[in-house]
């Protein structure tokens, strides 16, 4: 599993040096040349799309995401075993909600041979960012999970 956890972590890195380059580029063209790029909106605005959502799977894994820990660390040790039972499942719902809807999304899109406005690539390509998104968040929190519960074993806080 390492080994996706190095992908996506390269992944995020190149495209957010692409949006850096674009957005610099986009500005320089528009002080130089007094015109922009069109196109440089919509191609940073889809890979940032697609950041969000790796990014939301990376910080998942290690239970980088705010929680309520400060009110549930407070409660009896079964409540937060509990607790962390629901918020998963309300979790897993949430992205299998997200998955269903933005693979609706994406087949329609492909279906209607629909392009975007600048570059006229097929839309599905972008709309990708969503199923793909929720299920790499999808397993990125159980994996957060699973590791939470572990380290919560080893330290005797759940049992």
């Amino acid at each position: 599993m390492r080994i996706f956890v190095k992908i996506e972590e390269w992944l995020v890195i190149l495209m957010m040096i692409a949006i850096c380059v674009l957005t610099f580029g986009n500005v320089l063209s528009r002080h130089l040349f007094k015109s922009s790029f069109s196109f440089t909106e919509e191609i940073t605005t889809n890979l940032f799309a697609y950041i969000i959502f790796i990014g939301a799977a990376l910080l998942a894994r290690e239970s980088g995401h705010l929680g309520f820990a400060l009110i549930t660390d407070l409660l009896p040790r079964k409540v937060q075993n509990w607790i962390l039972i629901l918020i998963g499942l309300l979790t897993t719902f949430f992205f299998i909600v997200l998955f269903k809807y933005g693979t609706d999304m994406v087949l329609s899109q492909y279906q209607y041979k629909q392009l975007t406005p600048a570059l006229g690539l097929p839309e599905w390509m972008m709309g990708l960012s969503v199923p793909l998104g929720a299920l790499l968040c999808l397993i990125g929190f159980w994996e957060g999970y699973i590791k939470s519960i572990k380290n919560n074993k080893k330290e005797g806080t759940i049992k």
